[in-house]
């Protein structure tokens, strides 16, 4: 599946709030706390992969859903003529039952913990041009708020990219964001930096 995601900086939280509820259906509340580990590869290009497992508690309607997921991204971003930075990856994603498998094979594959990060999340869907559009304001200590928009779909085609990054920029436009606002960086390369 290709995710094409772009995030940016909120400053107006409240005011983002408000907009999203009026144009887009409210989702609920999100905890992720999530594990990066890096496992060493044999290849000249590359020192390590890196997979993420990340437990999930949903609150919807006061229920509590958690679950576990294991995930896998070849990620890309790309630069377009404005200097607008969008995320577009190949991302592979399961649900687990436990870790305690996976962790015995990370060990077995002297994978070390890279980074541990977490999010508190509200989100929301939104549908334009045959597009699903999920919207999550995010916190991530001790970096601040986020406005992620993104689109899960089988294309990653120039045409795809450029209709879905255009409906993004104009959710963010919408929210008062302006678009000088949006990171051009990685979360975990900005946690490593703080």
């Amino acid at each position: 599946m290709k995710e094409i995601e772009l995030k940016a900086h909120v400053y107006n939280r409240k005011e983002v709030i408000s907009k999203l509820n009026s144009i887009a259906t409210y989702l609920g509340i999100v905890d992720k706390k999530d594990t990066y580990y890096h496992i060493p590869v044999c290849n000249n290009d590359k020192k390590y992969i890196s997979v993420r497992i990340r437990k999930e508690k949903k609150i919807v309607n006061s229920i509590e859903n958690e679950q576990i997921f294991l995930t896998y991204k070849r990620k890309e971003l790309i630069q377009d003529e404005k200097n607008i930075s969008i995320e577009v990856n190949d991302e592979h994603e399961c649900i687990i039952d436990s870790e305690c498998a996976i962790n015995a094979i990370f060990e077995d594959l002297n994978a070390c913990v890279a980074l541990n990060k977490e999010k508190h999340v509200e989100h929301w869907n939104y549908t334009k041009n045959d597009f699903v559009f999920h919207i999550e304001l995010c916190t991530v200590p001790p970096l601040g708020d986020f406005l992620e928009i993104e689109v899960l779909c089988e294309n990653d085609d120039e045409k795809t990219v450029s209709i879905i990054k255009s409906t993004e920029e104009e959710l963010l436009i919408s929210c008062n964001i302006p678009l000088e606002n949006i990171e051009k960086r990685y979360y975990s390369d900005m946690l490593n930096n703080y």
